[in-house]
C-alpha cells in the first residue's frame, strides 16, 4: 500500500518501536468523524486518542479501497464505479459493502429483474 503524504507540518517521532503521529497528519476533518461517531446512540463520549485511531483508521481504508478499485478497472489512471463493484464483489473480506455497492448490471437487465419480482407478487395485489 502506498504511504499517504504528510503535510508539511506534520510531525512523527518514534518511541519504543511505535511511531506517533499529530493530529495534524490527517485529512479527513475530525469533528465530522466524530459527529458521526457519536451519532451511535451507545456512544456517549469520544476521546481524542480514539477520534484520531478512527479517523486515520478510515484514511487508510479508503486508501486501501481505492488502490483495489484501481487495480479492478479496465482504465486504471481513474476511478469508476464498475471497478469498484468488482473489486466489493470479488474480495470476501469486503461482502458487508457489497450490499451499498451492487454488481453493475444494464438497464435490460434491470427490467428483466423489475418484471420477474412483479410476476413474483403478482398474486399478492
Amino acid at each position: 500500500m502506498a504511504s499517504p503524504s504528510k503535510s508539511p507540518g506534520a510531525k512523527s517521532s518514534v518511541k519504543d518501536g511505535r511511531s506517533s503521529s499529530s493530529p495534524t497528519d490527517l485529512v479527513l476533518p475530525t469533528q465530522r468523524v466524530k459527529m458521526i461517531m457519536k451519532s451511535c446512540p451507545d456512544v456517549e463520549t469520544v476521546t481524542q486518542e480514539t477520534l484520531h485511531l478512527v479517523t486515520k483508521s478510515t484514511e487508510l481504508f479508503i486508501e486501501y479501497l481505492v488502490e483495489e478499485t484501481l487495480r479492478n478497472s479496465k482504465d486504471r489512471t481513474k476511478l469508476d464505479y464498475e471497478g469498484l463493484s468488482v473489486a466489493i464483489h470479488t474480495q470476501d473480506h469486503l461482502e458487508f459493502l457489497r450490499e451499498a455497492i451492487p454488481k453493475k448490471i444494464t438497464w435490460a437487465e434491470a427490467r428483466k429483474l423489475i418484471t420477474e419480482s412483479d410476476n413474483k407478487f403478482e398474486g399478492f395485489h
